[in-house]
């Protein structure tokens, strides 16, 4: 049996794998005949996008943003499933701030690494929740590429970071109930998939049957993580054997929700959300490079 690569998002894995890592395992992948591999690293060889345009993994966990720049160039890739319903980034804080609201920002520092769109959809949600931009201080953390959580704020380096909010919230010493969690979605600013399992079109052309397999096993894993719990910590706790349970299950709680549609349906793809998302972006110019059409770059038709 080959060895399936997958390339994960991010440099380290965390709870958003927890499906795919208890679908390994539990045999789900064995028994639809994968032997797969998940890989995380740093992006010094280039980022999840560029390795796969390489042919060095099978399937990689990317952005919207790196999907359709690859519709332009001689490797397009397809996304083939969505890890996630909704949008993950979020301003994180504690109870202690007083901040329970984007309006209560007014006033306080926010950390932000100095991402154009990250600072727009900022200053939409302060906005629609009624709040002035001009009084938010938005401050580069700076130091290369750190990325803060909530220990910044315990330390009183900013009142509020913007991060992943199902893993920084639960780094620090607060308790998961006293940390403060403002959803970008909540105030409807810029809603959209954070993560798409994606391929070469060439690979889906070739062998869609992979696809297929690849997709049911996962599709068993989320499935399974979300019924159980511990199970889903159990798995997490192999490749992340150096973080405290309870943090492994705080995020795990905190991200489960987004990994199904409202029905129960794991990795649809919603066509709102793409084309929503991708209108957003081009009216910001936020994407890194010309991007071509959302048709053709996405489908649903592997899922189980």
């Amino acid at each position: 049996m080959s060895v399936t690569r997958v390339r994960l998002e991010y440099v380290h894995p965390w709870p958003n794998h927890a499906g795919l890592f208890l679908a390994r395992k539990k045999g789900f992948f064995a028994a639809e005949g994968l032997d797969v591999e998940l890989i995380s690293d740093g992006w010094d060889r280039g980022d999840a996008a560029a390795l796969l345009a390489r042919n060095e993994y099978h399937v990689a966990s990317l952005r919207l943003g790196q999907l359709l720049e690859s519709r332009l160039t001689g490797t397009p890739f397809v996304a083939v499933a969505t890890l996630n319903q909704r949008q993950l980034g979020a301003v994180i804080t504690t109870l202690q701030t007083g901040i329970r609201r984007f309006a209560d920002l007014e006033g306080k520092t926010v950390a932000i690494p100095p991402v154009d769109r990250l600072i727009r959809e900022l200053q939409q949600a302060v906005e629609a929740d009624g709040g002035d931009f001009s009084k938010v201080s938005v401050l580069d953390p700076g130091s290369g590429v750190w990325e803060p959580d909530i220990r910044a704020v315990e330390q009183g380096h900013w009142d509020a970071i913007i991060n992943v909010r199902a893993w920084e919230p639960f780094q620090g010493n607060t308790a998961p109930e006293d940390v403060v969690i403002l959803d970008f979605d909540a105030v409807k600013v810029a809603p959209h998939h954070s993560y798409f399992l994606c391929v070469r079109e060439d690979l889906l052309e070739r062998n869609p049957e992979f696809v297929r397999h690849f997709l049911a096993a996962a599709a068993k894993g989320y499935h399974a993580a979300m019924a159980d719990e511990d199970a889903a910590v159990d798995a997490m706790t192999v490749p992340m054997c150096h973080i405290d349970p309870a943090v492994l299950r705080a995020s795990v709680r905190e991200i489960r929700d987004s990994w199904f549609t409202p029905e129960g349906r794991w990795g649809e793809i919603q066509e709102e959300l793409v084309n929503g998302y991708t209108t957003w972006m081009l009216e910001g110019d936020f994407f890194d490079a010309p991007v071509g059409d959302t048709a053709g770059a996405w489908t649903n038709d592997l899922l189980p």
